[in-house]
C-alpha cells in the first residue's frame, strides 16, 4: 500500500476557529404517470404510526402508509451524549436498541482534523461491523425486495454519523456499503414558512423544467465541467465573474414555476454560531448568502416551481442545533430550502475537493440526462455504486479521496421523485 499522506486536494472549505468554509445499476424507477406532491398536515386526531408495536409513539413527519419496499431508520438522541436506533417497514421490525455513545466520525470533521482517508475507512468497517443488528436487518429487507428497496435515515440527532457509509458484512464481504447498493434518502422535521410539519410523502412525482446556476467561477478551481453542462441545458447560470450573488438572490424571490432544478457552486461555512452559516465567496462577505437572512426572505421562486435544489458547496447539508432550538430540530441550509418550499436537496456532510466537486455535479447531471426514469436518490446511489465498484483491492489514499467525498453527498426528500431537465424554453432531453 503506498504511503499515507494527508488530504492535498484544494477543497471548497478552509478551517478556522470560527467555523467551517467550502473551499450494477439497481433502478428505484416511478412511472409515467405523475402525482403532484402535497404539504400534508398530521390532523390532531389521527395517528403517526400504523405499527404502534413496531414503533413507539413520535412525530414522526413521514407519511405512515408507506410501500412495503420502503424501510425507515430513525436515529434518536439520548440525554446529551448517547444515540439509540429503531425502525422497520411494513412487515420486518428493527428493536429498538440500547443507547450507545455517537462514534468520533463526523465526515466533517474528519476532514477538518486531516484525517487519513484509509484510516476514515477503517473506522466506518469497525463501526458497521458492532452495529450488527442494523446490518441482519438490512441484508434480511434486500432478500426480500432487492433493488426495490428504499431506505429513510430520520436522524434526529447533531451527531453526523455518515450511515450511508455503513458496509452490511464488513469483514466478510467488503465494500457493500449502504449507500451504493440501497436507495436512501434523509429526513428530519422541518418546520415551514406556514407554521406546518412539513410531510415526506412517498408517491410516484415529476420535478420537470430549466435549470438555474449560481457558480462562483472567481474563486473555485476546476469549474469546467459544472459549467460545460449547465450551458448544455441552456441554464440561466449567474456567475461570480459577471454576475453579483444579489442577482441570483433576486432571482429566487422572483415568481417562476417553470423552473425545475437550482443549482448554487460556491463556498461553504458552517459554524455553531449561526449568524455565520453562509454560502457564496470566502473573503466577500457582502457576496454571500447568510443562512439567517435567507430566513426572512420569501423565496417565491421555490413556492411556485418546488423544484430540486443542489448546494454544491462543502458542509451545506449540515444542521446545526443551537441551545435555543427545541430539542430535536436542527437548522441549516437543507431545512431553509425544504421550509420555503423545495421537493428535495442535495447537500454535503462535509468540504469536498473543488475538481471533484464539478465532476459530480456533472455526472449527476449527465446521469439524470440518460436515465430519466430514474430517481433523484436512485442517481446518487449509482454514482455511489461506480465509486466503490472502481475501488481497488488495496486502496491507496488517492483512491479512497473519491470514495469519501462522492458518499458526501445526500438527498433529502421524497424517493421517487425524478428530475426531468429541460432546455429554457424547450423540451425535455430523451
Amino acid at each position: 500500500m503506498a504511503e499515507k499522506s494527508k488530504f492535498s486536494i484544494t477543497q471548497r472549505a478552509i478551517t478556522s476557529p470560527a467555523g467551517l468554509n467550502r473551499t450494477k445499476q439497481l433502478p428505484f424507477e416511478t412511472s409515467e404517470a405523475v402525482v403532484k406532491p402535497t404539504r400534508q398536515v398530521i390532523p390532531e386526531d389521527v395517528e403517526t404510526t400504523t405499527e404502534e408495536k413496531l414503533f413507539p409513539p413520535n412525530e414522526l413527519y413521514i407519511t405512515m402508509k408507506l410501500p412495503p419496499e420502503v424501510a425507515i431508520l430513525h436515529i434518536y438522541q439520548d440525554g446529551e451524549d448517547e444515540y439509540f436506533v429503531w425502525g422497520g417497514n411494513a412487515v420486518t421490525p428493527l428493536r429498538q436498541t440500547q443507547p450507545n455513545k455517537p462514534p468520533d466520525f463526523s465526515l466533517g470533521s474528519l476532514v477538518r482534523e486531516k484525517v487519513i482517508p484509509e484510516d476514515i475507512q477503517d473506522t466506518l468497517s469497525w463501526f458497521s461491523h458492532i452495529n450488527r443488528k442494523i446490518r441482519i436487518w438490512l441484508k434480511e429487507l434486500r432478500r426480500k425486495f432487492s433493488e426495490r428497496l428504499c431506505l429513510v435515515i430520520a436522524d434526529h440527532t447533531n451527531f453526523e454519523i455518515p450511515w450511508e457509509m455503513v458496509e452490511l458484512s464488513p469483514y466478510k464481504e467488503p465494500y457493500q456499503y449502504i449507500g451504493a447498493l440501497i436507495t436512501t434518502v434523509r429526513w428530519r422535521k422541518v418546520i415551514d414558512d406556514d407554521d406546518q410539519d412539513l410531510m415526506l410523502n412517498f408517491q410516484a412525482d415529476e420535478c420537470r423544467g430549466s435549470a438555474i446556476a449560481y457558480v462562483l467561477d472567481t474563486e473555485l478551481k476546476g469549474v469546467g465541467p459544472e459549467l460545460n453542462i449547465l450551458e448544455r441545458l441552456q441554464a440561466a447560470i449567474y456567475r461570480s465573474s459577471t454576475h453579483n450573488i444579489k442577482a441570483f438572490h433576486n432571482r429566487l424571490q422572483q415568481n417562476d414555476s417553470s423552473c425545475g432544478f437550482v443549482y448554487i457552486s460556491s463556498h461553504g461555512t458552517f459554524s455553531k454560531k449561526l449568524h455565520e452559516i453562509a454560502i457564496g465567496s470566502l473573503d466577500k462577505k457582502e457576496q454571500q448568502l447568510k443562512l439567517l437572512a435567507l430566513r426572512q426572505c420569501s423565496l417565491n421562486l421555490f413556492q411556485s416551481s418546488r423544484s430540486i435544489v443542489f448546494i454544491n458547496a462543502c458542509h451545506s447539508s449540515r444542521q446545526e442545533a443551537a441551545s435555543f432550538i427545541p430539542r430535536g430540530y436542527c437548522v441549516g441550509f437543507v431545512e431553509l430550502f425544504l421550509a420555503k418550499g423545495a421537493r428535495g436537496v442535495i447537500g454535503t456532510l462535509g468540504a469536498v475537493g473543488d475538481d471533484h466537486a464539478a465532476k459530480f455535479a456533472h455526472d449527476l447531471i449527465q446521469e439524470s440526462l440518460r436515465s430519466p426514469k430514474l430517481s433523484v436518490a436512485a442517481l446518487l446511489r449509482e454514482l455511489r455504486f461506480r465509486v466503490v465498484k472502481n475501488l481497488p483491492e488495496q486502496p491507496t489514499t488517492q483512491d479512497l479521496l473519491p470514495f469519501i467525498y462522492t458518499f458526501m453527498y445526500v438527498y433529502y426528500g421524497n424517493p421517487m421523485t425524478v428530475l426531468r431537465l429541460t432546455p429554457s424554453g424547450g423540451k425535455p432531453y430523451v
